[in-house]
This record gives structure tokens, sequence and C-alpha cells, in this order.
């Protein structure tokens, strides 16, 4: 016995589209919520918010796009009376369609210094935590979209 089939109506090119725009936002998602759990991090032992720069300066790019938010300032002036403002300019690298990601972090200088500690100051790991400890929950976000496909 055999069987023939025959594709009267070939979707393929619409399901792969579909489905690659479903991580594209999954990962927008995701990135929403990294940072929102960063922000939280921040702020916790060893604090490490004055200003609110860093804090404020947290961002993620999907692949190809721009940061969000593009632009961040300080809660509060520095000990010279300065609100520091800084901003994002450019796109996360494409590494090609079939390799979507996307990168939280921050662009203030001093940032390095407040994650993985000095030889004075204990690490506040804000970044790490983040992504670490709530990994699969950023899956599901994820897979949350693609099951909408």
């Amino acid at each position: 016995m055999s069987f023939t089939f025959r594709i009267e109506d070939d979707r393929t090119a619409e399901v792969i589209k579909k489905t690659h725009e479903a991580i594209l936002d999954g990962l927008d998602a995701a990135g929403v919520q990294a940072v929102s759990i960063a922000t939280v991090e921040i702020q916790k032992e060893p604090q490490r918010v004055d200003t609110g720069l860093l804090k404020n300066s947290i961002a993620y790019a999907v692949v190809g796009k721009s940061a969000i938010p593009s632009t961040y300032s300080a809660d509060e002036p520095d000990k010279d009376g300065v609100v520091h403002e800084g901003s994002y300019s450019g796109t996360a690298p494409d590494e090609g369609e079939d390799k979507p990601y996307v990168m939280i972090g921050t662009n203030v200088e001093y940032a390095m210094y407040v994650h993985e500690g000095t030889s004075r100051m204990k690490a506040n790991r804000f970044l790490k935590k983040a992504i670490e400890e709530n990994k699969e929950e950023l899956l599901q976000i994820v897979a949350k979209e693609l099951r909408n496909v």
C-alpha cells in the first residue's frame, strides 16, 4: 500500500516567518522582564544606588534593533549638583536570522566595578542574577510567544 500527497497551498514560508517574528517578540518581552529584574537586583545588598544613573541605564536590545531605553538619566544630582544623562546608539549586532538573541546590559563606565566588585567593594552581580536566577521564567516568556503562532 502506498500513499501520495500533493501540497496545494504551501505555507511553509509563512510559518517560518511567523515563527521568527514570535521568537523576536518573545525575546523583546524577555528583555523587558530581565531589565525589570536587574533594576530590582541592583537595589539589593550590597546596594550601589546613589544617583540612579546606573539603575536607569540598564537596557536590552534584540538582535538588529536599538536598545530600549535609548536614553536615560540619573534620578538625583551627584555631589556637585550635576544630573548625569546617557544614551545608546546603533543596534545589537545581527548574527543572522537563524541566531536571534537579546542583549541585556549597561554602558555606564563604572558598571563593571559595581557588578564585579573591587578590592574595596563587594560585587553586586545584578545582571548575572537577573539572567541566571530567572532563566526559566525568561525562557517561558519566549515559549509563550511561540505557542501563539
